[in-house]
């Protein structure tokens, strides 16, 4: 805290504090002069260091495709049956890939109702049809299905693997591309022997050159995380998630610091060893953040009572201002190696830039998304505008919603709230705006790139006019 200027022992959030502007040698704000990018270790590098909310109105698959194409990560919520996240999860590395290494099929029988709840429930084009040895017999498309009859079988309408223009496994992008335009067809099965062993599309690879800054992983697929809660089944999905192959791994309680994680994180340890990479809190003190760090995670979440649904704060009055308690965090991570996420109180951009600079390496959000297209649930319309629910994890409306799906967790003192939000439209709109004015900020400070901006990142304490005379405001 003493060298980003401010005070130890006084807690502050992002209104206390603004950011002094340094020499800068900086030509332009733009990804050409600027690297916004963080790593958080074993392999994950997120160009947009934003994670999206493990809340059940926050990030299920459709979010959390949208923002691993826009550079960041979304957690799949933990509130989800095991088998519904795993879904969640295929959904994600089944979206874009430069080769589908299993590509989803149907036998020959099948009908063309069920072609058609296979390609809506993963949002893809076409299907491999296999017949009753496993062999390729044919590939289905959506235009094979459109206007046909539910009830007809699948051999009547697929086209047939004598037709198909086909390719071996080691093709190259470039390869794939030259057949896609000269035979001017959209799939590519890959083929060995009479057996597919992958796909390649065109809408794959156009989209994979469209998303440049995307999170991938190894394979080439989307990056995603995925959320589990302590509790007497966590092994078992933990086990199932990395099956899965989920990129990171969020164990997440309101009270970070406790026993229950504590052991929460040495069970996962002892039992998958070091290889996962571990988001763990949330906590916000630098002896919660170092218990975590000593029993196994690889990433620490800041934050407690600042979200925009909690009313920790207001209720049972615990927490530390936002700034303070990433401040109080960060030098612990470091002597460890590790990271930080800021997770809460983030209501734009300023407070995302203030974030970073005062130490997290990434950000989490949730009700700066909310009412977004990608965030689950439907938009209504009321008051004469169009609305959307965000709902806190610990608010009544939640843990009512929790009983009515079979648990029979014992409904406790809301820390929570649930309220509708504008709706916003896609969130490519909110991420952009937080970069562009990352790449600005960075600028001022003279920053060409995140550990440049931790250590040139500077605060002035400031006084509440001080907060008011930087918005906007009329002169007369």
């Amino acid at each position: 805290m003493r060298k980003k200027g401010l005070p130890r022992h006084v807690g502050l959030t992002f209104e206390d504090v603004t950011i002094i502007p340094r020499y800068s040698r900086i030509p332009r704000r733009s990804d050409e002069y600027i690297d916004t990018g963080a790593d958080f270790g074993k392999g994950m590098y997120l160009r947009r260091p934003i994670f999206s909310a493990n809340m059940d109105t926050i990030t299920e698959s459709r979010m959390a495709i949208a923002l691993a194409r826009l550079g960041g990560c979304g957690i799949i919520h933990q509130f989800l049956p095991i088998t519904q996240r795993v879904a969640e999860v295929g959904k994600v590395k089944r979206a874009d890939n430069l080769i589908v290494q299993s590509p989803l099929t149907i036998t020959l029988g099948a009908t063309i109702k069920d072609a058609r709840a296979i390609t809506e429930e993963y949002q893809i084009s076409g299907l491999i049809v296999l017949d009753d040895a496993g062999e390729v017999a044919g590939i289905l498309s959506r235009r094979d299905v459109q206007w046909a009859p539910d009830t007809m079988e699948v051999r009547e309408r697929m086209t047939p693997f004598a037709q198909l223009i086909v390719a071996p496994s080691n093709i190259t992008i470039d390869e794939a591309k030259k057949i896609f335009y000269e035979k001017r067809v959209e799939k590519l099965p890959l083929i060995e022997g009479c057996h597919c062993v992958g796909l390649v599309t065109a809408s794959d690879i156009l989209k994979i050159e469209r998303f440049k800054y995307a999170f991938r992983d190894k394979k080439g697929r989307l990056g995603v995380g995925a959320a589990v809660g302590i509790g007497a089944t966590l092994l078992k999905e933990f086990e199932a998630l990395m099956k899965a192959e989920v990129d990171i791994f969020v164990i997440d309680t309101a009270r970070g610091d406790s026993e229950l994680l504590k052991k929460a994180l040495i069970e996962t340890r002892r039992e998958f060893g070091d290889g996962p990479l571990i988001m763990a809190g949330n906590v916000d003190t630098p002896q919660g953040t170092a218990m975590l760090l000593d029993v196994g995670a690889d990433i620490i979440k800041i934050g407690i009572g600042g979200g925009a649904a909690c009313k920790t704060r207001r209720g049972p009055g615990v927490g530390i201002p936002q700034v303070t308690a990433i401040g109080w965090s960060a030098p612990i991570a470091a002597k460890f190696g590790k990271k930080i996420v800021s997770d809460g109180g983030i209501k734009g951009p300023s407070d995302y830039c203030k974030a970073l600079v005062a130490g997290a390496h990434g950000v989490m959000i949730g009700g700066l998304f909310a009412g977004t297209d990608e965030t689950p649930g439907e938009v209504f319309y009321e008051d004469g505008q169009e609305w959307k629910i965000f709902r806190g994890s610990a608010s009544i409306e939640f843990q009512i919603s929790r009983n009515d799906r079979g648990t029979e967790e014992r409904i406790r003192q809301p820390e929570g709230v649930a309220r509708r939000v504008p709706y916003k439209g896609p969130v490519t709109k909110a991420v952009e705006e937080l970069v562009k004015n990352q790449w600005s900020s960075m600028s001022y400070v003279g920053a060409e790139n995140m550990a440049e901006y931790h250590k040139r990142g500077m605060f002035l304490w400031q006084t509440l006019s001080g907060f008011e005379e930087g918005k906007p405001h009329a002169t007369s």
